[in-house]
């Protein structure tokens, strides 16, 4: 017995040694200090988390507004509300706003007629306030209907405390007398970083055909035409302007600026097999292109912590939940899929071997199920982890999927049973 004990105690002993010198994975961090008084970084596709200052404090955001105009804007065209060839003449406050050279705009004239397209366009690449206007009067037949619009659209993504008080980002004090009524003489929109990441997402997801427009980085206004007007887009790392970034493809999304807001920019570029959005909110400092300097820290620090990598694939088993242990039926258990194909952006240091799955069983589906199950009975969610990391979303989790039974797994005949249980009983006897 003693030689027994010696040798379990040498064995635990050694694994402990094992445990010990074993390597244990470094999870990785993106590095880096955003100089903005709030910033954000998010996978495009599923909402995760991988940067985060100050994400839900709210800031003026200025005509990164312009982002939610436009998903409406997309919207109506594609529920047949609007037509690109539609067009439309602006009324006389738009045309006093168009005048002000001193904002970002083009020369509409209320004689003149423009299409749906040339707006958006307009509004896109220059972000010309006077034109996201006129497309919010073609819509909602007037700024207040489509402010109103915007703010159920929000709340419908589930952000309720943003500030939106027009359709363009300025101040209320650059819009003259086209204010919508209730709203403040000076007031901005305001929204955090966190919130413009979901409107961008939404955004990006829905109708991608945005980036389109977004990578433009320049173009005429009704060539031609006595409204001629070029049009660069503010965006300045898009390839060929004063930031590209060689090794960052950036081609969205869009910027702001006012007194209030300061610098602000919501960025997207897809490098390295995934597709990232960035916000920052009010870069710190005086260089004209600090926001995109602060943008193409944010995105390489991204581009270097993280990596794909595919943890279920959707109608195969998932590790060490592929069975659902069955009581009297015909079989012992059931095989189990995954609905779904959960594909993580990791630590570069992760493998497979570092992910968690926990199953969390719907009632009745906890050890085992009573036959009989009936195929594609969804027992239970699996909820995927990298070992020493929670991962986070904007909204709904990325990191999860629903297990169901490949086959039907049926009720065992009273005789099978009875023997069975006879089996049994003997089986504890001895």
């Amino acid at each position: 017995m003693k030689k027994i004990w010696r040798t379990v105690i040498a064995l635990v002993a050694s694994l402990s040694v094992w445990a010990a010198v074993s390597p244990t994975p470094t999870l990785a961090a993106t590095n880096v200090n955003v100089d903005a008084k709030a910033a954000l970084a998010v996978d495009a596709k599923t909402g995760q988390i991988l940067y985060a200052k100050n994400a839900d404090q709210k800031l003026p955001i200025a005509s990164m507004t312009k982002m939610i105009s436009l998903y409406l804007v997309l919207q109506a065209v594609h529920d047949g509300k609007l037509k690109w060839t539609d067009t439309v003449s602006p009324d006389q406050s738009i045309y006093e706003l168009a005048k002000d050279r001193s904002l970002s705009g083009v020369p509409l004239e209320p004689e003149n007629k423009y299409t749906i397209k040339e707006l958006y366009d307009a509004s896109v690449i220059y972000s010309a306030n006077d034109a996201m206007m006129l497309l919010a009067n073609a819509l909602a037949g007037s700024q207040a209907n489509f402010v109103d619009q915007m703010q159920t659209q929000l709340k419908k993504w589930g952000i309720n405390d943003a500030d939106i008080v027009n359709v363009t980002g300025l101040n209320n004090s650059a819009l003259k007398t086209d204010r919508v009524a209730g709203t403040g003489d000076n007031a901005e929109n305001e929204m955090s970083a966190k919130d413009m990441a979901i409107v961008a997402s939404h955004l990006l997801n829905d109708y991608p055909e945005i980036l389109n427009t977004t990578s433009i980085a320049s173009q005429v206004f009704r060539k031609g035409t006595s409204d001629e007007t070029k049009m660069d887009n503010y965006n300045w790392m898009l390839k060929g302007l004063v930031s590209a970034q060689g090794d960052l493809p950036v081609d969205g999304l869009k910027t702001g600026t006012t007194d209030l807001a300061g610098n602000c920019f919501t960025g997207t570029v897809k490098k390295n097999g995934y597709r990232i959005i960035t916000v920052v909110l009010h870069a710190n400092g005086t260089a004209s292109t600090r926001r995109f300097d602060q943008t193409a820290a944010l995105m390489r620090a991204v581009f270097a912590a993280w990596k794909p990598l595919v943890a279920t694939k959707a109608n195969q088993a998932v590790a060490g939940h592929a069975k659902l242990a069955i009581d009297k039926g015909k079989q012992s258990s059931v095989a189990l899929k995954a609905t779904s194909t959960i594909e993580l952006l990791v630590p570069q240091t992760t493998t497979a071997k570092d992910l968690t799955y926990t199953y969390h069983a719907n009632k009745g589906f906890s050890d085992k199920a009573e036959a009989p199950v009936k195929k594609g009975t969804t027992t239970g969610t699996v909820t995927v982890n990298v070992k020493g990391e929670q991962l986070s979303y904007l909204s709904k989790a990325g990191n999860q999927t629903t297990l169901k039974t490949t086959k039907t797994a049926e009720k065992a005949n009273f005789f099978v049973l009875l023997f069975r249980g006879i089996g049994e009983f003997f089986g504890n006897l001895f």
